[in-house]
């Protein structure tokens, strides 16, 4: 096993002791591991980071790990999604904040598993303005929106980037060239 991976094992065991306002300190610290953890699966149980912070409740955690591109309806191998976690915990919010994150888990915005390339989402109601601090990589319908550094981009309430019709996202537009964000 190398370095890296036994680092993302003893992450998902702090995960699995639901210490995470530690690893959301660990994870803005370093970006790239923060990534790796959001799309790893324990091999015996299938169980993600996001079906542990559904487990304990914590909002940011799912949040946070959404943005980053674990993949809301992920079924663990007793087949049950972080929704049904968080349902069978009592979890309310969680599992209504997860609902949420699942809606643009279809087709052209589908989280990516290849850990370079940032999630996109269509979630227009809940636009947040960035400017990309460096280039991004955004999975977008099997293929990859490049932002350069320095130019406009949107959000939504995950940190996922909006992606409009062939790959749009300043502002992202439908099939008319129409802004899908109400400014």
């Amino acid at each position: 096993m190398s370095e890296f991976n036994k680092l993302i094992e003893g992450h998902y065991q702090l995960a699995k002791n639901g210490e995470f306002a530690e690893l959301l300190q660990e994870w803005r610290r370093l970006p790239l591991l923060a990534i790796r953890c959001s799309r790893f699966q324990k091999e015996t149980s299938g169980w993600s980071f996001l079906h542990q912070a559904a487990y304990f409740g914590h909002e940011q955690a799912c949040r946070t790990l959404i943005g980053l591109g674990a993949v809301v309806a992920l079924p663990a191998k007793d087949r049950k999604t972080p929704i049904d976690v968080a349902i069978e915990r009592g979890h309310r919010q969680v599992a209504e904040l997860l609902r949420q994150g699942l809606e643009s888990e279809h087709s052209l915005w589908q989280p990516p598993r290849d850990a370079n390339l940032l999630p996109s989402s269509c979630l227009w109601n809940e636009p947040n303005r960035r400017i990309a601090e460096q280039t991004l990589y955004v999975a977008y319908g099997g293929g990859v929106v490049i932002i350069p550094k320095g130019d406009c981009y949107f959000v939504d309430s995950y940190e996922r980037v909006l992606v409009g019709w062939h790959g749009s996202y300043n502002p992202p537009m439908d099939m008319d060239h129409d802004s899908m964000i109400a400014e």
